[in-house]
């Protein structure tokens, strides 16, 4: 994958917008007609990812401020920022069942630790332990 392809399907707070059915939904039409269903606006889909759309979510109805903050500090990441992590990166038990936003700093650290490219490889399996995987104390989430 093209470096500034690979940059631009993930957000600079770790979200991966490739994996996001909102991007999913260009190349799915039941899938955009079912988020449409949802109440997401039809003009907003499907999403682009949040460098290409300049950080204006479509769920969230406006921009979002961690890409602003990113922006205005002129990092690629939130983990370049002598702040991180911060607060608008704090995890939170409401809707993790199906928002991946708790996934923001492991995804951070993991890019940082092993680079963007292996994180795109990984993040499948990644999303795939963090909704299906059932926690082994001292092991982590495990799928069978």
């Amino acid at each position: 994958m093209e470096k500034n392809e690979a940059l631009a399907s993930v957000g600079p707070c770790g979200i991966h917008c490739g994996g996001c059915e909102l991007y999913k939904a260009k190349d799915d039409h039941a899938l955009l007609e079912a988020l449409v269903a949802k109440g997401l606006r039809r003009e907003t889909l499907p999403c682009a990812g949040c460098r290409p759309v300049q950080g204006k979510c479509p769920v969230i109805g406006g921009t979002c401020r961690t890409y602003e903050c990113v922006q205005k500090r002129g990092f690629d990441f939130c983990y370049k920022c002598p702040e991180f992590p911060c607060d608008k990166l704090n995890p939170a038990a409401d809707r993790a069942d199906v928002l991946p936003h708790n996934l923001k700093v492991f995804n951070l650290c993991f890019i940082q630790k092993h680079g963007l490219d292996e994180f795109l490889k990984k993040a499948p399996e990644i999303k795939l332990k963090y909704y299906r995987g059932k926690m082994a104390i001292g092991q982590g989430p495990q799928v069978k």
